[in-house]
């Protein structure tokens, strides 16, 4: 199973690839990032249709559904509208350099006595609800959960899409536009995925405090780089990846909501796990 001129091959995992080109998209990029989301609608054909709208000026690479059939949209080398304002770290504009993979998923629900509806007021059974808090809110909520199949697909296609560009890190929508969205949600197991796609041996995120104050996180992997900003003692991150004694990692504190969530490299040595 290969990548051929930026579209995917015939198979994955015994599921077909179809390929349902849209218009909503630019010019010729270089992938670095891969962006997951969820669709939040009614079901995949809806969200096809949708990226077909010119009125929609909305579009992603891939959308897999819920049994993992995958449906790309836009060839992997193009533009797509998928991020929308996004800044993540010193970068912005995510369409510029991002692959944006959608799931099929009525995403965040609401619970109205013992019952639970998507914002398009489909009633969802309770064997399917995820409770629990998303990383940019203070309280417990309701999320549609995805299938094994289908993260399963989403896997296989981010790995392939590794293997063949030079991606440096996958992330979720409320990454990049924290507050303004809010996919893929904690119902997407975002740390262990990205655990296991960065060879990782286990499923579990990495946690290591900080060993004193005043200590910089900077831009890059090394003390050339610029601060970003200071982090005192016992202050929590959580591992991403590492390079020459260096670690990439995300700050786990309460952002306010006009600030941007802080990713960034630290010395390892300075570091302690939890």
């Amino acid at each position: 199973m290969i990548i051929v001129k930026d579209k995917l091959g015939k198979t994955i995992s015994g599921e077909s690839v179809n390929f349902i080109e849209t218009l909503n998209k630019e010019g010729i990029i270089v992938p670095e990032y891969i962006i997951i989301h969820f669709t939040a609608d009614r079901g995949v054909e809806n969200s096809i249709n949708w990226f077909q709208d010119p009125m929609a000026k909305a579009s992603a690479h891939v959308i897999i559904d819920r049994d993992g059939r995958i449906t790309q949209m836009v060839e992997f080398n193009r533009k797509a509208w998928h991020a929308g304002r996004s800044r993540w770290s010193d970068r912005s504009g995510f369409n510029d350099f991002s692959i944006g993979i959608e799931l099929e998923n009525p995403g965040k629900l609401t619970k109205v006595n013992d019952r639970f509806y998507a914002w398009f007021e489909k009633e969802y059974s309770k064997d399917v609800v995820v409770a629990a808090k998303h990383k940019h809110e203070n309280t417990t909520s309701y999320w549609h959960s995805f299938t094994e199949k289908q993260l399963g697909v989403c896997f296989q296609v981010c790995k392939l899409l590794m293997e063949t560009y030079n991606i440096k890190g996958i992330l979720g929508h409320d990454d990049i536009a924290p507050f303004r969205k809010n996919d893929p949600g904690p119902a997407f197991p975002m740390e262990s995925f990205r655990a296991k796609l960065f060879g990782r041996e286990d499923d579990s995120a990495d946690i290591y405090k900080v060993k004193a104050n005043n200590i910089n996180i900077r831009k890059g992997p090394g003390a050339e780089f610029d601060p970003i900003v200071q982090l005192n003692k016992d202050t929590e991150v959580e591992f991403i990846k590492s390079k020459l004694g260096w670690f990439y990692v995300y700050v786990l504190l309460a952002t306010p909501k006009d600030e941007e969530p802080v990713y960034g490299w630290i010395n390892g040595d300075l570091l302690t796990k939890v």
